[in-house]
């Protein structure tokens, strides 16, 4: 892997390689459908992250380190997720790759997070969500993040989900 991910730059992926060589590393994964997008991505500095996965050292789901030829490590996994400096992951090492690409990046969690709160923090008696409206607030919000992300409008805006509840 140290050989391909060598040819490709910061922020590049198996299509910065060579046709012979992406047949190659690909394997049978070369003549499949789908996007393959997984494969030898490179990180860069200046680029978004792709989803960390929990086994982001194989070559369907690999991520090499932006300077250096080497896949990234459990912590620059961790860093990537959001985790606090001070965060304790323990185990075998594949069991925290797994822990982390498991989790839910700690912004989006929090994101989230203060999206509901005010609905627990403005009821008069403790909050009951039923199913029908957790879903409807789901949708809401899916159908916000799905407009957010066509308009390519600016992260710092928080989208008043509650608004459209009415």
């Amino acid at each position: 892997m140290a050989a391909y991910f060598a040819l490709i730059p910061p922020g590049g992926t198996w299509r910065n390689l060579p046709v012979e060589l992406q047949k190659k590393g690909l394997g049978p994964a070369y003549t499949s459908g789908g996007g393959k997008t997984g494969f030898f991505r490179r990180l860069d500095y200046d680029g978004l992250s792709p989803t960390v996965t929990a086994k982001p050292n194989r070559k369907g789901s690999a991520m090499c380190h932006p300077e250096f030829v080497r896949p990234i490590s459990v912590w620059e996994c961790a860093r990537l997720q959001g985790f606090p400096d001070d965060w304790i992951i323990e185990g075998p090492m594949n069991q925290q790759y797994q822990q982390i690409g498991n989790a839910v990046p700690t912004f989006l969690g929090k994101a989230i997070g203060e999206q509901f709160a005010p609905l627990l923090e403005n009821e008069a008696e403790p909050c009951v969500l039923t199913a029908p409206r957790m879903e409807h607030l789901l949708e809401v919000a899916s159908a916000r993040l799905r407009k957010a992300a066509c308009n390519k409008r600016s992260r710092n805006t928080t989208p008043d989900l509650f608004a459209e509840l009415a």
